[in-house]
């Protein structure tokens, strides 16, 4: 079943680029000798797709030209002339037939069948026998109007038949050969042509159609073959982006049903871990004084778990999950507030000295990010410091600068690269186990780049470290702004 001609794709009326890709690639892998019968690829069927018209034209030219030009001159006779006439449309007829159903059929059904691809050539062959009785007809021994148009009309058709050669040099030279050959035999038979004539005009006339039949198939052929490639390519580049889609889709489900697992054990966990720290630490009220060691130590390690856990599932769904901040005007000192009230407790039984600074800005950024990330910085100070952290907001050139800065023992200058790397612990961490599994830093790292913040760390050994927040102009807000 034929496909319907519903459309115009790459030039063939109702076929698809990928049928004339297809019908390339089988093309490409063929004996390079049917190149020159007739291809089928998108590139050649476009070519002569458009020269087939003008070829049909100077055939019915040529058969009015001869058909008036004997009849002035009552060379032929009437039934010949129209035995003659008959023949000339019929043969018009059975070839359009015989291209159009090439024209009309699949490209891949054309490219597997040998037979079909052979039609142009069969109605090529039928037009050369037709030309050729032409010749034996309307030729005499005398120079007349007839032979002299029979002449021109052959050397119009051998120009439009050259014009599809880059497609199907063969067709052309079946074309050629047989019509001229039997025109030579003719002139070589009248009384006013010699041999040396007949030499010359010969030789002038096949040097002109040589070089026309050479500067055609050189010139246009190999763009020809360059569109071929072009086809094969696209269709290739097609087949890769359709494959690579695939994958994106398959990832993307996958992503999604990663990001849909850790949410959800994320509340189970989170929830079952705080059920347990309230059973310890009701537990731990109601013993008896000198009893409290183990469930004390107990409610630690329930504290411990929590907070490796919440870094663990927090991280992995960071890794499975693409990250679009929620962005909204947010208050700075609202966010420190948060933090604050979070750490107060922690810090006093640390005795740490927690500092927050007030300040005025604000900025449009995902107030939730924006949170966890002071957390993490914040939980990280107080659990190094010796003394005192400060949280504090500056402006400087157009930006904001969030910084935490804490007096611990501070970062080696060699491993300042790699406090980010998730799982790394600096040879603080490393001291005491229980101090974290090396992802606080991690989830930073990757919250800021979402949010477009720079993230600049600057430590002295002994002296303490400052992380700083760089907040972009873009997303820092004016005053009259915030306030509306």
């Amino acid at each position: 079943m034929r496909p319907a001609k519903a459309r115009r794709s790459g030039g063939i009326p109702g076929y698809t680029a990928a049928d004339m890709a297809a019908a390339t690639a089988i093309m490409r892998a063929e004996d390079p000798r049917w190149q020159w019968m007739f291809p089928v690829t998108r590139m050649t069927r476009d070519f002569v797709t458009a020269q087939f018209p003008v070829l049909q034209v100077s055939y019915i030219v040529a058969v009015a030209l001869i058909y008036f030009s004997a009849s002035i001159e009552s060379k032929v006779g009437v039934t010949l002339m129209s035995l003659w006439l008959i023949e000339s449309v019929a043969s018009f007829v059975v070839r359009w037939l015989m291209c159009a159903h090439v024209a009309r059929a699949p490209p891949l059904e054309v490219a597997r069948r040998p037979m079909l691809r052979l039609l142009p050539l069969f109605a090529i062959v039928l037009a050369a026998i037709h030309w050729s009785w032409t010749a034996t007809i309307f030729i005499g021994p005398g120079l007349d109007m007839t032979t002299f148009v029979v002449l021109i009309s052959f050397v119009m058709l051998s120009v439009a038949i050259i014009g599809i050669a880059p497609a199907t040099p063969a067709t052309c030279v079946v074309y050629l050969i047989p019509m001229w050959l039997v025109t030579a035999y003719m002139f070589l038979r009248t009384e006013w042509v010699s041999a040396g004539t007949f030499v010359v005009l010969f030789a002038a006339l096949a040097a002109v159609l040589w070089s026309a039949f050479y500067i055609v198939v050189s010139g246009v052929r190999k763009y020809l073959v360059r569109g071929d490639e072009v086809d094969l390519l696209v269709a290739e580049l097609r087949d890769r982006n359709a494959e690579v889609e695939g994958l994106r889709t398959t990832a993307a489900h996958n992503l999604e049903t990663r990001s849909a697992f850790f949410a959800s054990a994320s509340h189970d966990f989170r929830q079952r871990v705080h059920a347990m720290k309230l059973l310890a630490q009701s537990g731990l009220a109601d013993a008896p004084r000198g009893e409290q060691s183990p469930l004390e130590r107990l409610a630690a390690v329930i504290e411990d778990l929590e907070t490796y856990m919440t870094d663990v599932l927090d991280f992995a769904k960071l890794e499975s999950a693409t990250l679009v901040p929620d962005r909204a005007v947010v208050r700075v000192q609202a966010v420190f507030q948060r933090v604050e009230v979070q750490f107060e407790n922690v810090a006093s039984a640390k005795q740490v000295e927690l500092t927050v600074r007030a300040t005025s800005a604000a900025l449009r950024s995902d107030s939730a990010m924006l949170v966890r990330i002071l957390e993490n910085l914040v939980s990280n100070a107080i659990k190094f410091t010796r003394g005192r952290v400060l949280l504090a907001a500056r402006r400087r050139a157009g930006q904001v600068h969030i910084e935490v800065r804490d007096q611990g023992p501070g970062i080696p200058l060699d491993c300042v690269d790699k406090v980010f790397d998730a799982f790394y612990q600096g040879q603080a961490m490393q001291e005491d186990a229980r101090e974290g599994v090396g992802l606080g830093l991690a989830i930073v790292k990757r919250l800021a780049d979402a949010l477009g913040y720079r993230v600049e760390v600057f430590s002295s050994p002994s002296r303490g470290t400052l992380f700083r927040l760089r907040v972009p102009t873009e997303d820092v807000v004016r005053a009259e702004e915030a306030h509306r």
